[in-house]
């Protein structure tokens, strides 16, 4: 009997054509647009050549200890940091040609750089962040040994390039995935309309089984037309995709999971309507967060309202798996989409044991 669900409410998605241009030409022309107007936002986005860098230590700080470390570490990133004992470090750039200036003293640090010089002093900021974090955690505090530091100091490999392209052409088909639940206003409306709910009360089919008849077809349906989206944007846009397995079980998982998301609202409402407006809502405000509009490389928002988002866990694992081949927020993507597909199917299968009984 559950089969027999699965297909016919497949076949009625299926039947809408305005279900696979909300899956596939929506996705593509918002990506068109955005690649066109943006072109040039991540064209910088590239690692820069080698360059000087100045830097001053106060006198008597226990951070000289670690000077010899710091100025190989540098060398090894393409930093090369000439020490100044004195002078202000805005005239000591101008003077001497430097892409930043950093003074160190027992307190901390402050980096100093130019707007001309702008790509290499995000560099030497985030080089000397790096530095700094993981000296002070090998030294723990500032008794720092240059042996302990050396063992402990790595500087991490630069982002790889990531255009406009790239960027939108990835962040816009996993945003409308999203909001995949409306493919199933057909389907839902119906037994809304037709009364068909109340004709399930006295079939065989648990509520679990009903719950998954909806389930099962809208995940499916939403997947395959994402997947057509994903396709025709690397023929027509360029989009690189990298890792297909790695990336296809995060679609894999993070799609049940949006549809599973707007089963629970459902569910609750047990309005279509309503439950459009609010999971759009969310929808957007995770989008907001999670890097659709603002690229998350850029982005300004606190780190704790991005880690709430779970687009910003699929942006981030599917751009950086595109193009550097791994990402470290691949399992996060994983496990948080996961969660949601558990919590959610067991409100809606609740909601729906509580509708039943009322009903009686």
């Amino acid at each position: 009997m559950i089969r027999y669900l699965i297909k016919n409410n497949f076949k009625l998605m299926a039947r809408n054509w305005v279900n696979m241009f909300m899956l596939v030409l929506c996705p593509l022309l918002v990506s068109a647009v955005l690649i066109s107007a943006f072109s040039s936002l991540l064209a910088t986005y590239e690692k820069t050549d080698s360059f000087m860098a100045g830097y001053s230590i106060e006198e008597g700080s226990a951070w000289a200890k670690a000077e010899e470390t710091m100025i190989a570490a540098g060398s090894e990133a393409g930093i090369n940091l000439i020490r100044f004992s004195g002078g202000d470090p805005e005239t000591n750039i101008r003077e001497s040609d430097l892409g930043g200036f950093v003074a160190i003293s027992d307190s901390g640090y402050k980096i100093y750089r130019t707007e001309d010089q702008k790509a290499q002093g995000m560099t030497l900021e985030y080089f000397f962040t790096v530095f700094f974090d993981q000296a002070a955690a090998a030294a723990s505090g500032v008794n720092i040994s240059t042996d302990a530091i050396s063992l402990s100091v790595e500087h991490p490999e630069f982002v790889k390039a990531v255009d406009s392209c790239d960027y939108y052409g990835i962040a816009y088909p996993i945003y409308f995935s999203w909001c995949g639940i409306i493919c199933a206003y057909a389907l839902l409306s119906g037994e809304k309309k037709y009364g068909i709910g109340k004709r399930f009360v006295v079939s065989n089919l648990t509520d679990t089984q009903i719950t998954l008849s909806k389930f099962i077809p809208s995940s499916v349906f939403v997947f395959l037309g994402i997947a057509i989206a994903c396709v025709l944007s690397a023929f027509l846009f360029g989009v690189h995709w990298g890792n297909v397995f790695l990336i296809g079980s995060i679609l894999a998982v993070m799609i049940p999971a949006a549809i599973a998301l707007g089963l629970a609202f459902y569910s609750i409402s047990d309005n279509i309507i309503i439950t459009i407006i609010s999971l759009f809502g969310l929808v957007w405000t995770m989008g907001f967060f999670g890097g659709t509009f603002e690229t998350y490389m850029f982005s300004s928002h606190p780190k704790i309202l991005k880690l709430l988002s779970p687009i910003y866990h699929c942006n981030r694992a599917i751009i950086e798996i595109s193009s550097s081949g791994k990402s470290d927020y691949y399992l996060s993507a994983l496990l948080y989409c996961g969660a949601i597909v558990i919590v959610c199917l067991f409100v809606s299968i609740m909601a729906g044991k509580i509708r039943r009984r009322g009903r009686a």
